[in-house]
Parts: structure tokens; C-alpha cells; sequence
């Protein structure tokens, strides 16, 4: 196993990560992740109804538009504080994972990460399991959202509807059973450590909508 793959030398942290549900009920793990998703999402529609306010307004007077983004740049900042939680909730104190979903949050912005990351969450990538799959994508964020909405790529136009999924379902597999073959690998040289696995949930996401106190 390459060093590319493997991250441990350089953190302490175990290779355990939480699973989304046991015995059919959400982990602690996973609703404090839906707790943070929570919380960024309530900051993200705000954004998009600013971000739209502010370009019917940019004929006013250049005061008015300096106190405009006074509040935008204010309201990045708590945006920033609450998806750099989420990401660390997701990246289960493994720096690599981390560092690899802080690029993705620039790439995407963060209504996309928001999406990207609830799916990474509901299939159980988690901690150093992030760092493989971000590396079976060659680092491209927009690819392993594609993977995770199931989204075709758009040159494949000319392809029927049907083999597009095909070729979609495949490509899901392989992420999911390239990620678990590195784990299992890693637990080979590391045998004191114990990786999870990525399990591909059929369940719809949880709505975010919901208390918490709706999953027991």
C-alpha cells in the first residue's frame, strides 16, 4: 500500500468512524452530524436570498453598498464557523479527510457541499474513508458529487437514458469497493486498528426539517 493512501503516519486518531444507523436507528455520531447540517442549512438559504437582494441593489449609493457588505461579509463568517464544524464532525479528527473536504467546500460552495457532504454522511464515509474517496475521484469534487446525486456527466449525451445509470451504478460500486478494499488493506498493516465500511444506503436522507428527537 502506497503512502498516498495511507495517512496514518501522520495522525493519531484511530481509523474507527462512525456509522450512520445501528440496528436501524441514527448513532449519536450521525445526529450530531445532522444537528451541524442542521445549522448550515438554515445559514445557506438566507445567503442565496441575500445574494439575490444585493444585485437588485447595486445601483444605490456606494454607502449603501458598503454597508451591503459589511453584513455579507459577517454573514460568510458565520458560515464558515458552522460548515468548518460540520467538516470536522465528518472528518473524525483525521487531518487528511479534513483537508480534503475544506478544498471541496471552496470547489463547491456551500450549498453543493451541504449536499455532498448529508450523502457522504448517509453512506458512511466517514474519517479516513473520505481521504480514499476523494482519491479514487483524483481530488475532483464536482465528479464525487456527481457519483453521490447521480448525475451523469453531460458527454455522455448521446448515450440512452438507461445505459447512462448502468454505467452511473457501476461507477458508484467501484468508489464504494475501492474505499473498502483500502480499508481493508490498511487494517492488514495496522492491525491493532479497526476501519468501518462504506455501506451504499438505499433509505432516502433524513429530512433536516425534523427535530432531532425524531430518531431514537
Amino acid at each position: 500500500m502506497s503512502c498516498e493512501s495511507c495517512t496514518g503516519c501522520f495522525e493519531a486518531a484511530p481509523c474507527s468512524a462512525p456509522s450512520p444507523s445501528l440496528n436501524g436507528h441514527i448513532s449519536k455520531a450521525y445526529r450530531h452530524f445532522l444537528k451541524a447540517a442542521r445549522v448550515c442549512e438554515s445559514l445557506v438559504v438566507p445567503l442565496q436570498q441575500q445574494d439575490s437582494t444585493r444585485t437588485s441593489v447595486r445601483t444605490r449609493q456606494e454607502e449603501d453598498n458598503s454597508d451591503i457588505d459589511d453584513y455579507s461579509n459577517n454573514s460568510n463568517k458565520r458560515i464558515d464557523h458552522a460548515f468548518n464544524t460540520l467538516i470536522g464532525i465528518l472528518a473524525d479528527n483525521q487531518f487528511t479527510a479534513q483537508t480534503y473536504l475544506a478544498l471541496a467546500y471552496k470547489q463547491l460552495g456551500p450549498s453543493a457541499f451541504l449536499q455532498m457532504s448529508r450523502r457522504l454522511a448517509h453512506h458512511g464515509f466517514w474519517g479516513r474513508l473520505l481521504t480514499w474517496a476523494f482519491l479514487f475521484v483524483e481530488e475532483d469534487s464536482e465528479r464525487l458529487l456527481r457519483l453521490l446525486v447521480g448525475q451523469p456527466q453531460s458527454e455522455g449525451e448521446g448515450e440512452s437514458q438507461d445505459k447512462q445509470e448502468l454505467k452511473e451504478e457501476g461507477q458508484r460500486a467501484e468508489l464504494v469497493q475501492r474505499v473498502n478494499d483500502e480499508a481493508e488493506m490498511f487494517e492488514v498493516f495496522n492491525p491493532a486498528v479497526s476501519c468501518q465500511r462504506v455501506y451504499w444506503n438505499p433509505e432516502p436522507l433524513p429530512s433536516l426539517s425534523l427535530p432531532l428527537t425524531h430518531w431514537r
